[in-house]
């Protein structure tokens, strides 16, 4: 499949002298660590194992706002505006990455239960609200069965099957997110700089 990934200019750089580049922890903001570790063991399961220990996701793009697959440089939220990055096109099989849907990737980053419908989804907020909680509030729930609840509805990210007017789009609308445990050089099939909007 072709994918294209946004990286800053060192990071391409880095690529370039070693022939391979991994994401690392020290790049996540705090806020969003446990998120990213529950994603890295959806890719051990779905994708096989890292490379090495403390490699954390690369992250590219499959389809970027519906039917486009290319992202519009043009559009800002890449990088820090005025920076300069480069977009990397590359070829990757299938076995080697894992595709999520961007926006309800939110929803773990969030901590936030991930409903099949809007209706079920007031019925979980109900239930946790007559107990005392909120997972709005409380960030992870400590009650086991409730913040299982949260975290097993994140697989719905994952079913690009699924599908509710209200929560997601259909699989044509959808921004969709790919993630790698590393990309290599030879991956490469065509690069684009630009300056962040």
């Amino acid at each position: 499949m072709i994918l294209w990934t946004i990286q800053r200019l060192d990071a391409w750089n880095k690529l370039q002298k070693s022939g391979v580049l991994s994401g690392r922890q020290q790049y996540v903001d705090p806020y969003f660590v446990t998120a990213y570790q529950w994603l890295v063991e959806q890719m051990k399961t779905r994708i096989g194992p890292p490379p090495e220990a403390d490699v954390f996701p690369i992250w590219a793009w499959y389809q970027w706002e519906g039917q486009k697959k290319k992202p519009d440089l043009r559009s800002g939220g890449h990088l820090p505006k005025g920076e300069l990055g480069v977009s990397i096109e590359f070829e990757a099989s299938e076995n080697r990455v894992l595709l999520s849907d961007f926006d309800l990737w939110h929803y773990v980053l969030n901590y936030w239960y991930l409903p099949k419908s809007l209706a079920e989804g007031d019925r979980f907020e109900a239930e946790l609200e007559g107990k005392g909680m909120s997972f709005y509030k409380d960030k992870p729930l400590l009650d086991i069965k409730y913040h299982q609840q949260i975290v097993e509805s994140w697989q719905r990210i994952f079913d690009f099957s699924w599908h509710d007017e209200d929560i997601s789009n259909t699989v044509e609308q959808r921004s969709i997110q790919a993630t790698l445990w590393e990309l290599h050089m030879n991956d490469v099939q065509d690069i684009r700089t630009f300056k962040a909007r």
